[in-house]
């Protein structure tokens, strides 16, 4: 009994010890609720950890080191594409969970305002203009990176060759996503838990305007080794036998085939049904980029055969680009539905698309120009006008001209000295100028006056006087091409007077259209640059923005007069030669002005686009709506084409708007094109 009694005490005592040492273990700092909680949340699924970060978040006083490289991690992905509601992740709370969360909760997908529907939905012809935009932009890219480094685009590879990331995430630097690029882990594949969390941030670019999401429908083609996309293989611009502008490299497929953006999986081809998920997405054809970067449209009817050849790169298919090719344009302005509701533009493409045909369209009742015509509209004078008749006298020689010079100082000698002031020894300049009609056949002496009052008027900053010397001259002497161009120069930095520098304004404008007219481009280049100069002196915006214009053009112009050079003795070998009759083409209607010859000669060209217009118009559309389709067209390839010439291409759309007015009836389309050939008479002006 005293032994059961002793037992029970010593069980007592002990319940109370383990008593007493947990209260002083929870007042010491033991498990706290706090503690607790937190113990509960790290059990919790990782779908529940966001719902209770914003209970945490609040009560962290400080960071540790690896909570600042977390934070670092998550700088690396833009903050413009951060939603502004989002909750600050739950930091680790054991080193363990550090570990495995850092890249998690530093890439953790979030919303961007670009990948977000729109709030209408948007029409038929709206999706097929964001398609198309879209894929111009991806060919832009695509030949910036081409040129840049000097293979074509293809997936991110290991050590091993195995495809970790697409190419559209290569691409990314060029589109001018640097930042987003930078924040891919490029050693890992595309679905690791850094790299999948990126999935949402998707440019806009690669946007499919049916869904908006995180899956593309622009896909590279691939079949082994015959296309421009390899996944283990760099494809370089020579391994395109076929060349670039018969190649195709990417195509907009199917819903059904579209893939996460970031996904190295593209549009696996088959050569017995090369078109098998494609087309579909657009009605009545597929929108695609060539090797080159040009974006087109290829028509629902085009043959699978040709189709399927334009897919490879190598040699001996006998196939030409242009034999399926369409403007972007051609794509966008489909038939619409009567039953929908259309815009002007939408009305405008009911119009039927003209048949294509291999053979090059000829002037209807008249004589097709040949390259005999071509060549001698190069080397005319553009716009037709006359040479003149009056023959010019040599320089003359340095000994008649000592002694012109040494009459000359005989003569004014003591005039020059007594004039102390600017206005004085200008005034001089007239008078020497107004007895240049005495000096009859004096070459020798009208040389030298001229010379004498020029240098003098050049020093005064005065503009008239100068240039009618330098005008005299030119017209009386053979000089050197840059005499004139000279006397602007001197001119730019003597000339103080407002007056005097808006003169020298006006009159670079008369001496550009000069050497335009001479075939000088690069002084016409040079007379623009220094008319920009003068122009930022006197604060005169337009006329910098002017001659601006001007000088771009200029150097685009000598570019293409150059390129045309080559091409008229290329031709000469090989009248066929696309590239040839695409540079001739290009000089004779956009510097030229010529488009009789020209477009016959661009019809033979390589430029799909603009081959297809040329063609178009040797077709002689006389139906109104077939001639304000025509006129779109080139208003549209303006939008495209070197910012040079969309002047001059806005101009010839003007023409087939103005030729369609007649045949238009009244209502809103009618008030489109009047409004369109209004725009365009403000903007050459």
């Amino acid at each position: 009994m005293l032994r059961t009694q002793i037992m029970i005490g010593c069980q007592k005592t002990l319940l109370a010890c383990l008593v007493v040492g947990h209260l002083f273990l929870v007042g010491c700092g033991g498990t706290s609720q706090d503690d607790m909680r937190r113990h509960a949340i790290r059990r919790r699924p990782a779908e529940e950890e966001s719902d209770v970060a914003s209970l945490d978040a609040p009560q962290k006083t400080a960071a540790s080191p690896k909570t600042d490289a977390s934070l670092e991690s998550a700088a690396k992905v833009p903050i413009g594409n951060r939603a502004a509601s989002e909750p600050s992740p739950r930091q680790p709370t054991t080193d363990d969970e550090q570990a495995s969360s850092n890249d998690a909760v530093a890439t953790r997908p979030n919303a961007i305002p670009s990948a977000a529907p729109p709030a209408e939905p948007l029409s038929t012809a709206e999706r097929r203009e964001r398609t198309a935009s879209n894929l111009k932009r991806i060919g832009e890219a695509w030949r910036a990176y081409l040129k840049q480094e000097q293979h074509f685009p293809g997936p991110v590879t290991n050590l091993t060759k195995q495809p970790l990331l697409s190419w559209r995430v290569q691409l990314l630097p060029s589109l001018g996503l640097q930042s987003l690029y930078d924040a891919f882990h490029l050693d890992e594949a595309w679905d690791s838990p850094h790299n999948v969390a990126l999935l949402d941030k998707i440019p806009e670019v690669f946007q499919s305007p049916e869904r908006f999401d995180a899956k593309t429908n622009y896909l590279a083609l691939s079949l082994g080794g015959t296309t421009v996309y390899q996944e283990r293989r760099t494809v370089l611009e020579s391994n395109v036998e076929d060349g670039m502008e018969n190649t195709l490299a990417l195509v907009e497929v199917d819903d059904e085939q579209a893939v996460p953006w970031t996904k190295p999986a593209e549009y696996s081809l088959s050569m017995a049904t090369p078109l098998k998920s494609l087309g579909n997405l657009r009605e009545n054809g597929l929108f695609v980029v060539w090797s080159d970067g040009k974006a087109s449209w290829l028509d629902g009817s085009a043959d699978p055969k040709l189709f399927a050849k334009a897919c490879t790169i190598d040699s001996g298919d006998g196939f030409s680009g242009s034999q399926i090719a369409r403007d972007l344009a051609a794509g966008i302005a489909i038939p619409v539905e009567p039953s929908t509701e259309s815009a002007p533009d939408a009305m405008i493409a009911t119009v039927p698309e003209p048949a294509a045909t291999d053979a090059v369209p000829t002037t209807s009742g008249t004589q097709r120009p040949t390259l005999s015509d071509a060549q001698a509209s190069f080397k005319s004078k553009a716009g037709g006008q006359p040479q003149s008749s009056f023959r010019r006298a040599p320089i003359p020689s340095a000994s008649d001209l000592k002694i012109a010079r040494d009459l000359l100082r005989e003569l004014y000698q003591e005039d020059y000295a007594s004039a102390k002031t600017e206005p004085e020894r200008l005034q001089l300049a007239r008078k020497m100028l107004d007895r240049l009609p005495d000096l009859g056949g004096d070459f020798a002496g009208q040389y030298a006056l001229l010379e004498i009052a020029k240098q003098i008027s050049i020093r005064a900053g005065k503009v008239d006087v100068a240039l009618d010397a330098s005008d005299q001259m030119a017209a009386r002497f053979e000089l050197k091409e840059d005499a004139l161009l000279a006397t602007f120069e001197k001119l730019t930095r003597t000339a103080k007077d407002r007056g005097d520098q808006d003169r020298l304004v006006e009159e670079a404008d008369d001496a550009f259209d000069d050497f335009v007219l001479a075939g000088q481009y690069e002084a016409a280049e040079r007379i623009s640059q220094l008319a920009v100069s003068v122009a930022k002196k006197g604060d005169d915006e337009d006329a910098v923005d002017k001659f601006t214009a001007r000088r771009n053009w200029a150097g685009q112009a000598k570019d293409l007069h150059q390129a045309a050079e080559e091409g008229l003795a290329a031709l000469e070998k090989n009248p066929t030669d696309p590239r040839a009759n695409g540079d001739v083409g290009k000089f004779l209607c956009l510097i030229k002005g010529d488009w009789d010859n020209g477009l016959v000669i661009l019809a033979n060209g390589n430029d799909r686009s603009l081959k297809r217009l040329a063609e178009m118009e040797l077709g002689n559309p006389s139906d109104a709506m077939q001639q304000l389709e025509l006129a779109d067209l080139w208003w549209r390839e303006a939008e495209s084409e070197l910012p040079a010439f969309k002047a001059t291409l806005q101009s010839r759309a003007k023409y087939w708007y103005e030729q369609s007015l007649s045949g238009l009836p009244a209502g809103l389309v009618r008030i489109r094109v009047e409004r369109r050939i209004e725009e365009i008479g403000k903007l050459s002006a």
